[in-house]
């Protein structure tokens, strides 16, 4: 059944076009994923589907009465008062109003003034019996189920539920509002990027929610891997234009590249095609002024020239343009880094009980663990940021290291890219304007105080540091986070051509699958585990046990 159809659809802010005239449509029971670089327009088409925007020209026919749910990237402030239990079980106003009237009730129960009287305390009671009638026939008590389940899935314990919206941070947030459309079952899920903020075991979860659900989803996801697990058909949105890719990711990008380079084959076939034409033209024109007879035919070549010139296929763009990303250190002693029964404690909550660990030169080692399993602690503690309980952390002498931090706090926010890379090292304004050319940087965004840049701006300019350092171990903690698709594969390339050590965090298990050699896992009872092989060869480990 036909949920959505867009026809001829067009988009445009400030006369500045997104895209044009997009056909589109989505029926029930799809998977789908839609990919696109950052910037391109992703989640203006999914507020458009859901109704929250208008296009600028065409029309968007819906199913009627068809419910959606759409993870937005903010929640409503006025929220933030509500516990997490009451913000997740709100699938309707009607059910929200109802489910205050019964605490309400509730707590008059619990109140002796009221209770002592017994003509109040039976009205109290009789209301209370018809208010949970009703919230029976709302589904209530599943519905309480539901939030209760979605939310262990996506890693909040029981004692997180009573805690307020307002106290909790960015990303806890957007955790917990993914929760709440989750729970809604609508018709319809648009999801961007609901993998945020998640850890293995909770994308795992998402995963298998995502293959079960019994309504239609649409994700913006920057996970290959979790595209690759739950869709069956991509939406790829390109200089404005949407494609249709049957299949998960990885299908995706192989027909891609078929069908450019069929296209690309198409195009100098009609350039071919054209100069041969326009070769004859020039024979014709030539006989013409020697022989009238020869006018009609000349004619006739023209038109023919302008047809094929109207209908001339675009230029297929075979390379985006993307970052470009070069890491060379020189190359430091065998023995990199050297850990001899270390453990790590954080106000006596014990996060990594004693362990030891060696890492060589060369290899590749991704640490994967629980959200809050104490990964990010680990790395700054092996880095000498932090106090450890005991044990003791040797780095090879001719070590240089380079450290890219999840949360950025490492960059001078006050600074601006320009001035930030030329204090690095040494260069002039010309080389460190091309250097952040390579990285994307617009010359505008080269002024602009780094407070202001974006997420993906952030993660660039971390790069640009590794690359100016000239590190031959680094330790990258979620360095794809914030990065588009197209860089996170630069990155990947140079990760796997880089001749010196790395030491990573990252829940991209696409990523870990072709960079990591090595994955160190935090377990749930905080023993520190090795495991050879890349995020795959652990998972099968872990299935074993």
């Amino acid at each position: 059944m036909l949920l959505v159809q867009f026809s001829k659809v067009s988009k445009d802010y400030a006369g500045n076009a997104i895209f044009d005239e997009l056909d589109l449509e989505i029926l029930t029971g799809e998977r789908i994923g839609l990919v696109g670089e950052n910037g391109c327009g992703k989640s203006t088409l999914l507020k458009l589907i859901a109704d929250l925007e208008t296009p600028t020209e065409g029309t968007i026919a819906r199913k009627r009465r068809l419910t959606i749910g759409h993870l937005a990237q903010e929640i409503d402030p006025r929220q933030y008062h509500k516990t997490i239990l009451e913000v997740v079980q709100e699938v309707s106003e009607e059910f929200a109003a109802h489910l205050a009237y019964l605490r309400q009730l509730e707590k008059q129960m619990a109140d002796p003034i009221l209770t002592s009287n017994p003509t109040r305390l039976t009205a109290i009671l009789e209301a209370y019996d018809k208010a949970q009638l009703r919230f029976e026939a709302l589904d209530g008590y599943n519905v309480e189920h539901r939030a209760r389940t979605v939310l262990m899935g996506l890693g909040f314990s029981e004692a997180w539920y009573d805690q307020t919206l307002g106290s909790l941070s960015g990303g806890e947030k957007k955790l917990v509002n993914l929760a709440r459309i989750l729970v809604q079952t609508p018709d319809l899920l648009l999801l961007d990027e609901p993998d945020n903020h998640l850890d293995i075991e909770a994308k795992l979860w998402l995963e298998q929610f995502i293959r079960e659900y019994p309504g239609t989803v649409m994700v913006i996801s920057h996970d290959r891997h979790l595209l690759d697990q739950i869709v069956k058909k991509i939406y790829q949105l390109e200089d404005g234009a949407l494609d249709v890719y049957t299949g998960n990711y990885s299908a995706y990008v192989k027909e891609r590249q078929e069908r450019l380079q069929q296209r690309y084959e198409y195009y100098l076939t009609q350039q071919d095609e054209i100069k041969r034409l326009e070769a004859s033209l020039i024979q014709l024109r030539e006989w013409a002024k020697q022989n009238d007879k020869f006018a009609g035919r000349m004619h006739n070549m023209e038109k023919r020239i302008a047809r094929i010139k109207e209908q001339l296929t675009q230029k297929p763009v075979m390379s985006r343009n993307t970052i470009q990303v070069n890491l060379n250190g020189e190359r430091g002693g065998k023995k990199v880094l050297e850990v001899k029964n270390l453990s790590i404690a954080i106000n006596e909550r014990v996060l990594c009980k004693t362990f030891d660990l060696t890492i060589l030169h060369g290899e590749r080692v991704g640490i994967v663990g629980e959200n809050g399993s104490g990964k990010t602690t680990l790395l700054k503690s092996l880095l000498g940021l932090r106090p450890i309980s005991q044990g003791e952390i040797k780095i090879g002498p001719s070590i240089i290291t380079g450290y890219y931090a999840q949360e950025q706090e490492t960059l001078p926010f006050e600074q601006t890219p320009l001035h930030f890379v030329t204090r690095l090292k040494k260069m002039s304004e010309s080389q460190a304007i091309a250097l952040l050319r390579r990285l994307l940087f617009s010359y505008q965004d080269m002024h602009t105080p780094i407070r202001a840049l974006s997420g993906g701006e952030k993660s660039r300019l971390q790069i640009a540091r590794l690359m100016l350092t000239e590190a031959n171990f680094l330790v990258l903690d979620e360095p794809t986070n914030n990065l588009d698709i197209p860089s996170v594969e630069v990155l990947e390339t140079t990760l796997q051509q880089f001749e010196g050590t790395i030491l990573m965090v990252s829940h991209d298990r696409y990523f870990l699958d072709q960079v990591a050699t090595k994955i160190i896992a935090i377990e749930s009872d905080h023993t520190v585990q090795s495991y050879p092989g890349n995020f795959s060869y652990y998972s099968e480990k872990q299935l074993t046990f």
